[in-house]
């Protein structure tokens, strides 16, 4: 990295301490983390123990689920007014922007049905894995296996795959 226009450095080989991250830098994630976290502390979002990406606020009127993805938010409530109330606390910790009821989150479909249950569908997910490997135009079976095939678990003898990336979307 070079120093900033205008300063001259009376000593060389002495580097530059930065005070805030810059974005793409190794630690810029983890110094964004870190304050992110330290904020939503301060309104009573705290990491979950299972997934430091999801935060949870639980007090008298219910629990509060906050999904974080590197600068998307995704906000779960039992009621309309606690996702209200944490999205005013959260606006006024950082600069956000409400893009209304979440339709995709970290590629994936949401939907709610009117009994209020939520579905998560990856259907573009899996065609981008398909156009990926030239089987765009594949039209998938109805059953993914035969009916009566026996699915049975690997012997040690079993031939393993030379390279499975191809397999695993990775």
């Amino acid at each position: 990295m070079k120093e900033p226009s205008g300063y001259e450095s009376k000593t060389p080989g002495v580097a530059c301490h930065l005070l805030r991250s810059i974005y793409g830098l190794q630690r810029a994630s983890q110094c964004w983390y870190d304050t992110m976290s330290a904020r939503f502390a301060e309104i009573g979002l705290l990491p979950s123990k299972s997934d430091p990406a999801m935060f949870v606020k639980v007090n008298e009127k219910g629990v509060i689920l906050v999904l974080v993805h590197v600068d998307d938010m995704c906000i779960a409530a039992k009621s309309q007014e606690l996702i209200d109330r944490v999205k005013k606390a959260i606006s006024g910790l950082f600069k956000v922007r409400d893009l209304g009821d979440v339709k995709v989150f970290l590629g994936m479909e949401v939907g709610q049905r009117d009994n209020g249950d939520i579905t998560l569908l990856q259907e573009r997910y899996v065609e981008r894995i398909f156009n990926v490997h030239g089987l765009g135009g594949v039209k998938p079976p109805i059953l993914p296996l035969a009916v009566g095939t026996r699915v049975t678990p690997a012997t040690e003898d079993a031939q393993l795959l030379e390279d499975p990336t191809p397999y695993t979307g990775c």
